[in-house]
């Protein structure tokens, strides 16, 4: 397994010259270094051609952050992709955690490391002073936290670790953002909104020096850029988009009527178990064992004897369910992984506007609905023209 190292540059000669020297110094794992340059004027492009086993984009002019990062990406071979900054420094073992994070589950799609200098919660405190210290203090803080891992909703750009299959299915850096600010929070959004976990790393650690490209701005044109990119990222995705990487999911209960449907009902709710946060069913006087299978997921099962019309037995699990929204399946639709990961993101990706979400089962309709929109049943939405509404079809199939 290949990592791909991919670095920017923006002048910093000797910066950039002690965090390749690190990496080859303190990488045991099989890795590829891929530089682009952003228009350096210090020499940096020269020193970088005298370098061996480097794979170098010399961009004429500061192309900014989420373009170089994806000039590196597009080049790169590796199973996995590392954006790290030039203003780093490395420890011995750095790596090996990070991918091991990044391959305990199918859901891990990024992880990142702790550090002494970044925003949010992979800033640690550190008690060294100089950089020569650094190295003993990495070995001895990670060798206590050997194995564990804090999942997050956002990792900052200096360090970052992703599986490839996870950047093709969420997409790369998005580079309306320019010079750079928020494209890595913009990322992390649309890797939680897909249902990948993002990592912490708390036994790998590396050294931040902070801002080594984005300190060459001017105080001003730094500010203006900050307040522009959280404009763009606002007006693409509805939000302040630091919100909605932390809003909460939604929860939801999942509505389910059954009649003699024991194996069907069982593959359903195995399928969706983890991931409602309420499960209410309703019996039509099954004869097998629907109900004691029911009875193993949830508190919330009703048996009715007799005919009961479909539109009664909505309206009887309507008001049994607690939930803001009510997920409508039918015995036998069941998520695989994808499924359950994509459904995971679904859930984050609501907000209380949207009065019903539709995704597909084959060729027909299943339905989340917003209990305050008003009573919806769910064969009767397309009639009702329920609005807001929110259409998953491509994205969610069971």
């Amino acid at each position: 397994m290949k990592t791909s190292i991919v670095i920017l540059t923006y002048n910093q000669l000797t910066v950039t010259a002690d965090c390749l020297d690190s990496i080859r110094r303190c990488t045991s794992e099989d890795y590829e270094l891929i530089v682009v340059d952003n228009g350096s004027t210090d020499g940096t492009v020269d020193f970088l051609k005298r370098l061996d086993n480097i794979v170098l984009i010399a961009n004429k002019h500061n192309l900014g952050f989420a373009k170089g990062c994806n000039q590196g990406l597009e080049v790169s071979t590796g199973d996995n992709i590392l954006f790290l900054n030039n203003d780093t420094i490395v420890p011995t073992g750095w790596l090996t955690p990070l991918i091991e994070a990044l391959y305990s589950s199918d859901l891990v799609g990024m992880v990142g490391p702790v550090t002494n200098y970044a925003s949010g919660n992979q800033q640690i405190a550190v008690d060294y002073k100089a950089i020569e210290d650094m190295e003993s203090f990495a070995k001895s803080y990670c060798e206590q936290r050997r194995g564990r891992v804090l999942e997050v909703r956002r990792l900052i750009g200096f360090c970052l670790l992703a599986k490839r299959s996870v950047l093709e299915d969420i997409g790369h850096f998005d580079e309306q953002y320019g010079l750079g600010n928020y494209e890595d929070d913009d990322l992390s959004l649309r890797a939680i909104r897909n249902g990948y976990k993002l990592l912490i790393v708390q036994d790998s650690f590396i050294h931040h020096i902070g801002h080594a490209s984005s300190n060459q701005l001017p105080a001003m044109n730094l500010q203006n850029l900050l307040i522009e990119n959280k404009k763009k990222a606002e007006s693409k995705w509805g939000a302040p988009i630091r919100e909605l990487i932390e809003k909460d999911p939604i929860r939801l209960s999942l509505c389910m009527i059954s009649n003699n449907d024991a194996k069907r009902l069982e593959a359903s709710l195995l399928s969706t178990a983890g991931l409602v946060d309420e499960i209410v069913v309703l019996d039509r006087g099954s004869t097998d064992h629907t109900v004691e299978i029911a009875k193993r997921f949830t508190r919330h099962v009703y048996t009715f004897t007799g005919k009961v019309n479909y539109r009664l037995a909505c309206q009887f699990i309507h008001k049994a369910a607690s939930e803001p929204y009510l997920l409508w399946l039918q015995p036998g639709d069941a998520l695989d992984p994808t499924g359950q990961r994509k459904f995971a993101g679904l859930k984050l990706s609501l907000n209380n506007e949207f009065d019903v979400v539709s995704f597909r089962h084959k060729n027909e309709l299943r339905y989340i609905i917003r209990r305050a929109a008003g009573f919806l049943l769910p064969r009767e939405v397309d009639a009702v023209g329920a609005k807001p509404r929110y259409r998953y079809d491509s994205r969610i199939t069971i």
